[in-house]
């Protein structure tokens, strides 16, 4: 250093006066840098909130918003079911549905008290020891279920599970029904005088009813229809000469009608009905129509097939009397429950 010139020294001092502070900022930057990144990497990024009470508060708001979306998943889920019922099975739920979550209290802001000492308890000698495990206890189920079985056209309830959102036996209740039978009239009897000999072939009867339903009991009025021709055989006797007419039979009653549900969407019917006929019969001696009328009875038993909570089908007997022509019928029914 001696031997250069003096201008040629001052510029290298002073290069070296500014690059050793520069060298030492960016030494203690890259430091400061893993250190950051090393701590990032440790403590993970969480939600810091000032007081207790305010996150306890937030937790309540994100638990009140999670209850809203599960009562709208519920209702989508009922509203599919009640679908589903309709178009495969013709049953209605009639709106029967219940949120799992009452969401109409909004959560508040905890209060906050003053503190107090806390009082100890005295200490008592142990009177028994209570062993660490228990057997666990069974809890019964809940009674608003919203777990269901698409696929069962079911009782509302069965095994202690949910299985519809209705119940197709109509238990319980009152309205008005509407019942139209028609059938086969099988007569039994033959008439055999020495004026006439008579004998009919099966014929055709009708049946409508009507009135009020309350619970399992029904009672309306009815009417009932039933016509017979006269078998080939059927004849007087002077003159000798077949009978071609046959004979009408009108009637009114009062009807009464109890229902049994015996399984599922199936229950047994059993009714009566009682009140007045009017027979016309083709038998005088120019063949022309006598009038017949009196006291008239009927019977009736079978079973009915529950296709939704409005339409059932029936299949059953009924025992059709009057003095002329009485008959066994074998009916096939729609019944209208409204």
């Amino acid at each position: 250093m001696k031997n250069l010139p003096s201008f040629f020294c001052l510029p290298f001092v002073l290069c070296l006066s500014l690059l050793l502070p520069l060298s030492s900022l960016l030494l203690a930057q890259e430091y400061d840098d893993r250190e950051y990144r090393a701590l990032a990497q440790r403590k993970p990024i969480v939600d810091y909130y000032e007081t207790v009470n305010d996150k306890s508060f937030y937790q309540l708001k994100r638990i009140h918003g999670m209850k809203g979306e599960l009562n709208s998943y519920s209702e989508k889920l009922h509203n599919l079911q009640d679908r589903f019922d309709k178009i495969f099975y013709g049953l209605s739920s009639k709106g029967n549905f219940q949120t799992p979550f009452d969401t109409t209290m909004q959560p508040a802001r905890p209060v906050v008290k003053p503190r107090t000492p806390p009082v100890m308890p005295k200490m008592e000698a142990p009177t028994q020891i209570t062993p660490r495990y228990q057997e666990p206890v069974e809890q019964a189920p809940p009674e608003n279920q919203l777990a269901f079985n698409v696929d069962s056209p079911g009782t509302f309830s069965r095994d202690d599970q949910s299985v519809s959102t209705f119940s197709p036996d109509k238990q319980g209740g009152s309205g008005y029904y509407f019942l139209f039978k028609p059938g086969v009239a099988i007569p039994y009897d033959i008439h055999k005088s020495n004026h006439s000999y008579k004998r009919f072939d099966p014929g055709f009867s009708a049946i409508l009813s009507g009135g009020f339903k309350i619970k399992n009991f029904k009672v309306g009025l009815g009417g009932g229809y039933k016509n017979h021709s006269f078998h080939d055989t059927s004849k007087l006797r002077s003159p000798d000469r077949p009978l071609t007419g046959g004979s009408e039979t009108f009637a009114g009653y009062l009807d009464l009608e109890y229902t049994l549900p015996i399984a599922n969407a199936w229950e047994a019917y059993f009714g009566l009905g009682f009140g007045y006929h009017l027979t016309l019969i083709d038998d005088n001696q120019d063949l022309s129509t006598r009038k017949e009328h009196d006291i008239f009875f009927t019977g009736s038993t079978g079973v009915n097939w529950n296709m939704s909570e409005l339409f059932a089908l029936s299949l059953g007997y009924r025992y059709f009397h009057e003095n002329e022509v009485p008959a066994h019928i074998i009916e096939l029914g729609a019944n209208f429950d409204f």
